[in-house]
């Protein structure tokens, strides 16, 4: 048998309180995840013992938190696969996994640790050299201070085969941010079989509203060479050492784009 003695649990996972409504009519507020969006539910009476349940759900029409009833598994710290989330893309690789097809070693093992806290923003020089950033955004202007890009050489520590957790300590447009170009050396030089990033920390989401097949050109990449993207991950920053034991699996379920997961870092004391 194995052993984690030596080993120190890092959660990743951020914790948020739900807001909830409550069968007697009351309302117990709640907070929101890294991304803002609040984890709302509805409790319920089951007639057959009189316990208590919650469900995962905003009351019909939404209320003044979350304006739609439905909720989704990509609320909080989730994995996603690319079948049935991007799959239905023009132009994506046809021979992209759901969540439920990956082996369960894919989303355990050995992560190199990426803290890009020394990429600090500098003014940009060359405005077109910085993606729209997340949603449509005008372009930046030469002169704009901007979040540095993530090159192989920022990424010493990556090896074969790894997952990789990565984060900065910077926040919106000083992030750094992932490139193409860069993306596609972890998918073909390193190999890498999963990557979490910190929020904030990273810009990878970008580009989003461009014609396809220029959308997203990062979750393209990832998702279709059939690396999971987990996010939104924390406290990444807080590890020491450079490389981790890490564990974030999936529920197992069939045909789910996305899954909740509790993630965690073993470190070695």
């Amino acid at each position: 048998m194995f052993s984690f003695d030596g080993y120190k649990p890092v959660d990743l996972s951020p914790q948020f309180e739900a807001r909830i409504y409550r069968v007697d009519g009351s309302v117990e507020e709640g907070t929101n995840d890294p991304y803002g969006k609040p984890w709302v539910m509805k409790e319920g009476r089951f007639a057959g013992d009189n316990s208590l349940f919650t469900l995962y759900a905003a009351p019909p029409g939404g209320d003044e938190v979350w304006h739609q009833e439905r909720m989704t598994s990509h609320h909080g710290s989730h994995v996603q696969g690319g079948k049935g989330h991007i799959s239905h893309w023009a132009g994506v690789s046809e021979d992209m996994k759901g969540l439920w097809e990956f082996p369960l070693e894919t989303f355990m093992g050995e992560a190199a640790v990426c803290n890009l806290k020394d990429l600090a923003p500098q003014a940009i020089k060359d405005p077109s050299e910085y993606p729209l950033g997340e949603g449509v955004r005008l372009l930046s202007k030469e002169g704009d201070v901007r979040g540095q890009e993530v090159k192989p050489e920022h990424l010493g520590n990556i090896q074969e085969g790894d997952i990789v957790l990565m984060t900065s300590p910077y926040t919106g447009l000083e992030q750094p941010w992932l490139s193409k170009s860069t993306c596609e050396w972890l998918i073909n030089d390193r190999k890498i079989k999963m990557i979490g990033f910190g929020v904030p920390g990273i810009e990878w989401q970008y580009d989003l509203k461009l014609a396809a097949p220029d959308n997203s050109p990062i979750r393209r990449m990832l998702l279709g060479a059939n690396i999971p993207v987990a996010h939104p991950l924390v406290n990444i920053e807080t590890l020491t050492k450079d490389r981790v034991f890490y564990v974030g699996t999936p529920l197992n379920f069939v045909k789910s784009e996305a899954s909740f997961i509790r993630a965690i870092a073993l470190e070695e004391e």
